[in-house]
């Protein structure tokens, strides 16, 4: 394998999995790879902390996911420069094969490629196809899934699972160090991380349930993103972090949205989890990732206004199933230690 184009844009939960899978390209089978990737300021932010200066489209977004009718013009235009940028960087590159990783990146270079006779393979990282995915399955295109639930689409599909960043676990004293956090040796940490674009309605209700359980169950809360008005004294905001070892360290539990990658990584580090799929997410996307999470011993899932339980008790439960667990275990563990040292 020689030359290959990746292409992913539009947030972490596409750039980050297939950064993930270009630098394993590189180290295992010799390949020089380049990337492709929107103009959005928040994909540069991204591949920079990945060490990776990609070709950039000037798109900004997909002409069919606003309503401002300027935005839809300015979108489209944008779209049909895409494929000339997208032909100039063919050219340049001159791929043996590209690989799409999602987003409204992926459009132009599936039908360049298509038309050029260069091999495509599709990676989707939800459990319910994007359209770009779904048009790509339709054209004939090799089709891979991160889940081994994908709706939409009518071909066939080969789930591999998702390419994640390897964990390198710290220490706890300096996982705090990097965080610039200060905690008691035992405290109960749960991280909260809502995507790469933050969600702000999820850190206000982790807000109000930190505040429930300030002192009775001794936890304090770490949110990825910036600080908002109304946190307690057990609510902690880190800002933006790429460099996800630290905040996964010092998790106990983690509470986060159900974007395919977030939950793969959580997947990946073990670390019990609670997913509140965002409700609004195109064609409910994350409501099917989560359940596809669970369905393979994950986490739980917990839906907003379902009516059911409250997040407070859904954390709660949580906390007391981890800590349940892992005092069972240490006991187990001293046990059998007295056991070996008596002569069983």
């Amino acid at each position: 394998m020689a030359n290959v184009l990746i292409v992913s844009g539009g947030t972490g939960g596409h750039i980050f999995p297939a950064v993930v899978f270009g630098r394993w390209l590189e180290q295992n089978r010799g390949a020089a790879v380049s990337w492709l990737s929107g103009s959005r300021p928040l994909e540069a932010e991204i591949y920079a902390s990945a060490g990776v200066e990609p070709y950039r489209l000037s798109l900004e977004g997909s002409p069919l996911g606003v309503r401002s009718p300027m935005r839809v013009l300015r979108r489209s235009l944008s779209l049909f420069s895409a494929f000339g940028e997208t032909r100039r960087c063919l050219n340049e590159v001159r791929p043996e094969v590209v690989f799409l990783f999602g987003g409204y990146v992926s459009f132009a270079p599936l039908l360049l490629c298509r038309r050029r006779g260069i091999p495509v393979v599709v990676h989707e990282q939800n459990a319910v196809a994007g359209r770009v995915t779904r048009l790509a399955s339709r054209l004939g295109v090799t089709v891979t899934t991160g889940w081994k639930e994908c709706a939409g689409l009518r071909g066939p599909f080969t789930p591999v699972g998702i390419p994640v960043r390897e964990p390198e676990r710290i220490p706890r004293e300096e996982a705090l160090r990097r965080l610039k956090l200060s905690f008691p040796e035992n405290t109960r940490v749960v991280g909260v991380a809502s995507g790469s674009l933050g969600s702000r309605p999820l850190a206000e209700e982790l807000m109000g349930a930190a505040k429930a359980l300030r002192g009775r169950d001794g936890a304090e809360f770490v949110l990825l993103g910036e600080a908002m008005p109304g946190g307690g004294e057990n609510v902690h905001f880190v800002g933006r972090q790429w460099d996800m070892n630290p905040f996964y360290s010092l998790c106990d539990v983690l509470v986060c949205r159900a974007g395919g990658s977030t939950l793969a990584e959580a997947l990946r580090w073990g670390i019990p989890t609670l997913a509140i799929p965002w409700e609004k997410s195109a064609e409910g996307h994350q409501v099917k990732n989560a359940l596809c999470f669970a369905a393979e011993g994950g986490g739980s899932v917990w839906r907003e206004n379902s009516g059911t339980t409250s997040l407070e008790d859904e954390v709660k439960a949580l906390l007391e199933r981890t800590f349940t667990a892992c005092e069972n275990a240490t006991r187990l563990s001293s046990s059998l230690k007295l056991a070996q040292t008596a002569g069983f």
